[in-house]
Protein backbone atom coordinates (compact mmCIF):
# COMPACT_ATOMS: atom_id res chain seq x y z
CA UNK A 1 0.00 0.00 0.00
CA UNK A 2 2.82 2.35 0.81
CA UNK A 3 4.43 1.86 -2.55
CA UNK A 4 1.14 2.58 -4.33
CA UNK A 5 0.59 5.80 -2.41
CA UNK A 6 4.09 6.89 -3.17
CA UNK A 7 3.62 6.29 -6.86
CA UNK A 8 0.33 8.20 -6.88
CA UNK A 9 1.91 11.21 -5.22
CA UNK A 10 4.79 11.16 -7.66
CA UNK A 11 2.41 11.11 -10.60
CA UNK A 12 0.46 14.07 -9.26
CA UNK A 13 3.64 16.01 -8.70
CA UNK A 14 4.77 15.47 -12.31
CA UNK A 15 1.41 16.60 -13.66
CA UNK A 16 1.55 19.75 -11.55
CA UNK A 17 5.00 20.64 -12.86
CA UNK A 18 4.07 20.16 -16.52
CA UNK A 19 1.08 22.49 -16.38
CA UNK A 20 2.85 25.79 -15.54
CA UNK A 21 5.73 24.84 -17.87
CA UNK A 22 3.25 24.82 -20.74
CA UNK A 23 1.98 28.28 -19.78
CA UNK A 24 5.49 29.64 -19.67
CA UNK A 25 6.07 28.49 -23.26
CA UNK A 26 2.88 30.21 -24.38
CA UNK A 27 3.94 33.48 -22.75
CA UNK A 28 7.36 33.34 -24.34
CA UNK A 29 5.82 32.82 -27.77
CA UNK A 30 3.48 35.76 -27.21
CA UNK A 31 6.41 38.01 -26.35
CA UNK A 32 8.25 37.00 -29.51
CA UNK A 33 5.19 37.79 -31.61
CA UNK A 34 4.92 41.22 -30.00
CA UNK A 35 8.54 41.99 -30.71
CA UNK A 36 8.13 41.10 -34.37
CA UNK A 37 5.63 43.92 -34.92
CA UNK A 38 7.33 46.71 -36.88
CA UNK A 39 7.60 50.01 -35.07
CA UNK A 40 7.09 52.99 -37.28
CA UNK A 41 9.82 55.51 -36.72
CA UNK A 42 8.93 59.05 -37.64
CA UNK A 43 11.50 61.44 -38.95
CA UNK A 44 12.23 64.43 -36.82
CA UNK A 45 11.14 67.68 -38.34
CA UNK A 46 13.14 70.57 -36.98
CA UNK A 47 16.27 70.73 -34.84
CA UNK A 48 16.84 70.53 -31.12
CA UNK A 49 16.51 74.12 -30.00
CA UNK A 50 19.27 75.95 -28.16
CA UNK A 51 17.13 75.80 -25.03
CA UNK A 52 16.88 72.01 -25.30
CA UNK A 53 20.64 71.63 -25.73
CA UNK A 54 21.47 73.94 -22.81
CA UNK A 55 18.88 72.26 -20.59
CA UNK A 56 20.37 68.89 -21.46
CA UNK A 57 23.89 70.06 -20.61
CA UNK A 58 22.75 71.40 -17.25
CA UNK A 59 21.65 67.86 -16.43
CA UNK A 60 24.53 66.02 -18.12
CA UNK A 61 27.45 68.01 -16.69
CA UNK A 62 26.75 67.30 -12.98
CA UNK A 63 26.09 63.66 -13.93
CA UNK A 64 29.43 63.19 -15.71
CA UNK A 65 31.40 65.22 -13.14
CA UNK A 66 30.16 62.89 -10.43
CA UNK A 67 31.30 59.83 -12.40
CA UNK A 68 34.51 61.37 -13.84
CA UNK A 69 34.82 58.91 -16.74
CA UNK A 70 32.05 57.22 -18.79
CA UNK A 71 31.87 55.55 -22.20
CA UNK A 72 30.45 57.78 -24.95
CA UNK A 73 27.97 55.06 -25.96
CA UNK A 74 26.79 54.64 -22.35
CA UNK A 75 26.27 58.36 -21.81
CA UNK A 76 24.48 58.78 -25.16
CA UNK A 77 22.08 55.98 -24.24
CA UNK A 78 21.53 57.47 -20.76
CA UNK A 79 20.34 60.80 -22.18
CA UNK A 80 18.58 59.54 -25.35
CA UNK A 81 21.07 61.07 -27.81
CA UNK A 82 23.08 59.75 -30.70
CA UNK A 83 26.83 59.62 -30.15
CA UNK A 84 27.23 62.42 -32.74
CA UNK A 85 24.74 64.65 -30.86
CA UNK A 86 26.47 63.95 -27.57
CA UNK A 87 29.92 64.77 -28.98
CA UNK A 88 28.58 68.03 -30.46
CA UNK A 89 27.14 69.02 -27.06
CA UNK A 90 30.34 68.07 -25.20
CA UNK A 91 32.45 70.10 -27.63
CA UNK A 92 30.14 73.07 -27.10
CA UNK A 93 30.39 72.71 -23.31
CA UNK A 94 34.19 72.50 -23.47
CA UNK A 95 34.46 76.07 -24.79
CA UNK A 96 32.08 77.54 -22.19
CA UNK A 97 33.35 79.34 -19.14
CA UNK A 98 33.87 82.78 -17.63
CA UNK A 99 36.29 85.62 -18.46
CA UNK A 100 39.23 85.64 -19.05
CA UNK A 101 38.47 82.18 -20.53
CA UNK A 102 41.76 80.72 -19.37
CA UNK A 103 41.99 76.90 -19.00
CA UNK A 104 41.06 77.06 -15.30
CA UNK A 105 37.92 79.06 -16.13
CA UNK A 106 36.53 76.66 -18.76
CA UNK A 107 34.36 73.60 -18.18
CA UNK A 108 36.89 70.78 -18.08
CA UNK A 109 35.16 68.06 -20.10
CA UNK A 110 36.61 66.25 -23.11
CA UNK A 111 36.55 62.97 -25.05
CA UNK A 112 39.42 60.51 -25.10
CA UNK A 113 39.58 57.01 -26.57
CA UNK A 114 35.82 56.49 -26.69
CA UNK A 115 35.29 57.96 -23.22
CA UNK A 116 33.83 61.20 -21.88
CA UNK A 117 36.15 62.56 -19.19
CA UNK A 118 35.23 65.39 -16.80
CA UNK A 119 37.05 67.22 -14.06
CA UNK A 120 35.68 69.89 -11.73
CA UNK A 121 37.15 73.22 -12.92
CA UNK A 122 38.43 75.71 -10.36
CA UNK A 123 35.62 78.12 -11.18
CA UNK A 124 33.13 75.58 -9.78
CA UNK A 125 35.20 74.93 -6.65
CA UNK A 126 35.07 78.57 -5.54
CA UNK A 127 31.96 80.20 -4.03
CA UNK A 128 29.88 81.89 -6.72
CA UNK A 129 29.80 85.66 -6.34
CA UNK A 130 27.45 87.80 -8.38
CA UNK A 131 27.26 91.55 -8.72
CA UNK A 132 23.92 93.30 -8.30
CA UNK A 133 23.65 93.74 -12.08
CA UNK A 134 24.41 90.04 -12.71
CA UNK A 135 21.89 88.95 -10.10
CA UNK A 136 19.24 91.21 -11.64
CA UNK A 137 19.97 89.92 -15.18
CA UNK A 138 19.75 86.28 -14.06
CA UNK A 139 16.44 86.97 -12.31
CA UNK A 140 14.92 88.63 -15.40
CA UNK A 141 16.09 85.85 -17.74
CA UNK A 142 14.75 83.18 -15.37
CA UNK A 143 11.36 84.89 -15.14
CA UNK A 144 11.29 85.11 -18.94
CA UNK A 145 12.12 81.40 -19.28
CA UNK A 146 9.28 80.48 -16.93
CA UNK A 147 6.78 82.22 -19.20
CA UNK A 148 7.76 80.23 -22.29
CA UNK A 149 5.27 77.57 -23.47
CA UNK A 150 5.89 74.24 -21.76
CA UNK A 151 7.96 75.70 -18.90
CA UNK A 152 7.69 73.94 -15.54
CA UNK A 153 6.45 76.74 -13.31
CA UNK A 154 7.00 74.66 -10.16
CA UNK A 155 10.36 73.18 -11.14
CA UNK A 156 13.95 73.83 -10.02
CA UNK A 157 14.17 77.20 -11.81
CA UNK A 158 11.18 78.52 -9.89
CA UNK A 159 12.70 77.27 -6.62
CA UNK A 160 16.00 78.99 -7.42
CA UNK A 161 14.20 82.28 -8.11
CA UNK A 162 12.52 82.10 -4.71
CA UNK A 163 15.92 81.58 -3.04
CA UNK A 164 17.59 84.57 -4.68
CA UNK A 165 14.58 86.88 -4.19
CA UNK A 166 15.78 88.11 -0.72
CA UNK A 167 19.15 89.07 -2.28
CA UNK A 168 17.60 91.27 -4.96
CA UNK A 169 17.96 95.08 -4.64
CA UNK A 170 15.01 97.00 -3.25
CA UNK A 171 12.39 97.82 -5.84
CA UNK A 172 13.23 94.81 -8.04
CA UNK A 173 10.00 93.08 -7.01
CA UNK A 174 8.01 95.74 -8.90
CA UNK A 175 9.54 94.70 -12.25
CA UNK A 176 7.40 92.28 -14.23
CA UNK A 177 8.37 90.39 -17.35
CA UNK A 178 5.62 90.06 -19.97
CA UNK A 179 6.13 88.15 -23.21
CA UNK A 180 3.87 88.44 -26.26
CA UNK A 181 1.24 85.73 -26.31
CA UNK A 182 2.46 82.70 -28.27
CA UNK A 183 -0.88 82.09 -29.97
CA UNK A 184 -1.77 78.48 -30.89
CA UNK A 185 1.52 77.05 -29.57
CA UNK A 186 -0.20 75.25 -26.70
CA UNK A 187 -3.01 73.97 -28.94
CA UNK A 188 -0.61 72.64 -31.58
CA UNK A 189 1.59 70.96 -28.95
CA UNK A 190 -1.48 69.08 -27.75
CA UNK A 191 -2.56 68.31 -31.33
CA UNK A 192 0.82 66.66 -31.96
CA UNK A 193 0.10 64.23 -29.10
CA UNK A 194 -3.40 63.30 -30.33
CA UNK A 195 -2.93 63.24 -34.12
CA UNK A 196 -6.10 65.28 -34.68
CA UNK A 197 -6.27 67.22 -37.93
CA UNK A 198 -6.79 70.97 -37.81
CA UNK A 199 -8.09 73.44 -40.37
CA UNK A 200 -5.87 76.53 -40.50
CA UNK A 201 -5.87 79.88 -42.26
CA UNK A 202 -2.25 80.72 -43.08
CA UNK A 203 -0.86 84.09 -44.18
CA UNK A 204 2.14 84.18 -46.52
CA UNK A 205 4.05 87.49 -46.46
CA UNK A 206 5.74 86.54 -49.75
CA UNK A 207 2.50 86.38 -51.74
CA UNK A 208 0.46 88.62 -49.40
CA UNK A 209 -2.25 85.96 -49.59
CA UNK A 210 -4.13 83.77 -47.13
CA UNK A 211 -4.80 80.11 -47.75
CA UNK A 212 -6.92 77.49 -46.03
CA UNK A 213 -5.47 74.02 -45.51
CA UNK A 214 -5.82 70.99 -43.27
CA UNK A 215 -2.75 69.85 -41.34
CA UNK A 216 -1.74 67.14 -38.89
CA UNK A 217 0.73 68.63 -36.41
CA UNK A 218 3.76 66.41 -35.74
CA UNK A 219 6.23 68.59 -33.82
CA UNK A 220 6.32 72.10 -32.40
CA UNK A 221 9.73 73.74 -32.00
CA UNK A 222 11.33 77.14 -31.53
CA UNK A 223 14.19 78.59 -33.56
CA UNK A 224 15.69 82.09 -33.60
CA UNK A 225 12.81 83.57 -31.63
CA UNK A 226 10.00 82.09 -33.74
CA UNK A 227 7.75 79.08 -33.13
CA UNK A 228 7.22 76.54 -35.92
CA UNK A 229 5.02 73.50 -36.41
CA UNK A 230 6.16 70.61 -38.58
CA UNK A 231 3.05 69.05 -40.04
CA UNK A 232 1.52 66.85 -42.72
CA UNK A 233 -0.11 69.22 -45.20
CA UNK A 234 -3.11 67.37 -46.64
CA UNK A 235 -3.56 69.96 -49.39
CA UNK A 236 -0.17 69.36 -51.03
CA UNK A 237 0.38 65.85 -49.66
CA UNK A 238 3.82 66.85 -48.38
CA UNK A 239 5.54 67.55 -45.07
CA UNK A 240 5.60 71.28 -44.41
CA UNK A 241 6.86 73.65 -41.73
CA UNK A 242 4.60 76.58 -40.80
CA UNK A 243 5.49 79.61 -38.69
CA UNK A 244 2.88 79.60 -35.96
CA UNK A 245 2.56 83.39 -35.69
CA UNK A 246 1.34 83.37 -39.30
CA UNK A 247 -1.55 81.03 -38.51
CA UNK A 248 -4.58 83.29 -38.17
CA UNK A 249 -7.23 80.64 -37.50
CA UNK A 250 -7.06 77.14 -36.03
CA UNK A 251 -9.97 74.72 -35.73
CA UNK A 252 -10.08 70.98 -35.02
CA UNK A 253 -11.92 68.90 -37.65
CA UNK A 254 -12.48 65.71 -35.64
CA UNK A 255 -10.36 63.43 -37.86
CA UNK A 256 -7.46 61.62 -36.19
CA UNK A 257 -4.26 60.30 -37.80
CA UNK A 258 -1.82 57.83 -36.28
CA UNK A 259 0.45 59.64 -33.82
CA UNK A 260 4.06 59.45 -34.93
CA UNK A 261 6.69 59.20 -32.21
CA UNK A 262 9.48 61.76 -32.64
CA UNK A 263 12.86 60.32 -31.76
CA UNK A 264 15.71 62.50 -30.47
CA UNK A 265 18.11 60.48 -32.61
CA UNK A 266 16.54 61.56 -35.88
CA UNK A 267 18.21 64.07 -38.28
CA UNK A 268 18.23 67.78 -37.44
CA UNK A 269 17.68 70.69 -39.78
CA UNK A 270 20.95 72.34 -38.80
CA UNK A 271 23.09 69.28 -38.09
CA UNK A 272 26.58 69.55 -39.57
CA UNK A 273 26.21 66.07 -41.05
CA UNK A 274 23.32 67.11 -43.33
CA UNK A 275 23.81 68.26 -46.93
CA UNK A 276 23.67 72.06 -47.28
CA UNK A 277 22.80 74.14 -50.33
CA UNK A 278 22.87 77.83 -51.16
CA UNK A 279 19.90 79.09 -53.17
CA UNK A 280 19.27 82.40 -54.95
CA UNK A 281 15.59 83.16 -54.47
CA UNK A 282 13.70 85.59 -56.72
CA UNK A 283 10.71 87.58 -55.39
CA UNK A 284 8.16 85.20 -56.98
CA UNK A 285 9.59 82.27 -55.01
CA UNK A 286 9.90 84.12 -51.71
CA UNK A 287 7.64 81.48 -50.14
CA UNK A 288 10.76 79.28 -49.82
CA UNK A 289 12.32 81.80 -47.43
CA UNK A 290 9.07 82.08 -45.50
CA UNK A 291 8.34 78.34 -45.31
CA UNK A 292 11.62 76.59 -44.48
CA UNK A 293 14.28 77.09 -41.78
CA UNK A 294 17.60 78.36 -43.09
CA UNK A 295 21.11 78.73 -41.68
CA UNK A 296 21.99 82.12 -43.20
CA UNK A 297 20.28 84.76 -45.32
CA UNK A 298 21.71 87.63 -47.39
CA UNK A 299 19.78 90.15 -49.51
CA UNK A 300 21.50 91.19 -52.76
CA UNK A 301 20.60 93.62 -55.53
CA UNK A 302 20.88 92.03 -59.00
CA UNK A 303 19.64 93.75 -62.18
CA UNK A 304 17.74 96.50 -60.34
CA UNK A 305 15.79 94.14 -58.06
CA UNK A 306 16.46 92.42 -54.76
CA UNK A 307 17.05 88.68 -54.44
CA UNK A 308 17.69 86.63 -51.34
CA UNK A 309 20.48 84.09 -51.01
CA UNK A 310 19.89 81.52 -48.31
CA UNK A 311 21.92 78.57 -47.08
CA UNK A 312 19.79 75.72 -45.81
CA UNK A 313 20.03 72.03 -44.93
CA UNK A 314 18.21 69.46 -47.06
CA UNK A 315 17.02 65.99 -46.14
CA UNK A 316 17.68 64.48 -49.57
CA UNK A 317 18.39 65.27 -53.22
CA UNK A 318 14.84 64.17 -54.11
CA UNK A 319 13.38 66.64 -51.60
CA UNK A 320 15.40 69.51 -53.08
CA UNK A 321 14.42 68.45 -56.60
CA UNK A 322 10.70 68.63 -55.74
CA UNK A 323 11.12 72.08 -54.21
CA UNK A 324 13.04 73.40 -57.24
CA UNK A 325 10.35 71.97 -59.50
CA UNK A 326 7.65 73.85 -57.61
CA UNK A 327 9.65 77.10 -57.66
CA UNK A 328 10.42 76.96 -61.41
CA UNK A 329 12.57 79.87 -62.58
CA UNK A 330 12.13 81.63 -59.25
CA UNK A 331 15.11 79.90 -57.63
CA UNK A 332 18.63 78.88 -58.68
CA UNK A 333 21.18 76.69 -56.94
CA UNK A 334 24.37 78.66 -56.26
CA UNK A 335 26.23 75.74 -54.70
CA UNK A 336 27.08 72.90 -54.63
CA UNK A 337 27.78 72.69 -58.36
CA UNK A 338 26.32 69.18 -58.77
CA UNK A 339 22.83 70.49 -57.91
CA UNK A 340 22.79 73.43 -60.37
CA UNK A 341 20.76 71.53 -62.99
CA UNK A 342 18.72 69.51 -60.49
CA UNK A 343 15.54 71.50 -61.18
CA UNK A 344 15.68 70.76 -64.95
CA UNK A 345 16.51 67.09 -64.35
CA UNK A 346 13.55 66.75 -61.96
CA UNK A 347 11.24 68.34 -64.56
CA UNK A 348 12.51 65.94 -67.25
CA UNK A 349 11.86 62.93 -64.99
CA UNK A 350 8.31 64.07 -64.27
CA UNK A 351 7.68 64.68 -67.98
CA UNK A 352 9.06 61.25 -68.86
CA UNK A 353 6.70 59.56 -66.37
CA UNK A 354 3.80 61.60 -67.72
CA UNK A 355 4.56 60.62 -71.33
CA UNK A 356 5.01 56.96 -70.38
CA UNK A 357 1.70 56.99 -68.53
CA UNK A 358 -0.08 58.59 -71.52
CA UNK A 359 1.34 56.07 -74.02
CA UNK A 360 0.32 53.18 -71.79
CA UNK A 361 -3.29 54.23 -72.11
Amino acid sequence: MKSKKASVKKTVKKATIKKPAKKAVIKKTAIKKTLKKPVKKASRRGPRSAAQRVTGLLVMLPWIMQRKRVKISTMAKQFGLTETELMDDIQMAAVCGVPPYSPDALIDVFMDDGMVVAEVPLVFSRPLKLSTAELFAISVMAKTALQLPGADKKGPLSTALAKIAPLMPSGAETIKVELPDAKFVKELRYAATTGERHDIEYFSPASQKRSNRVITARKVFEDSGHWYVAADDHQSGEDRIFRIDRIERLAAVGIFDVVEQIFETDPQWFASTMQQVTLRVEPEARWIVESYPYISRVTKKIKSHNVVEITMSITSEQWLGRMLLRAGNGVKVVKPVEFKNLGKLSAQKVLARYVAGGSAK
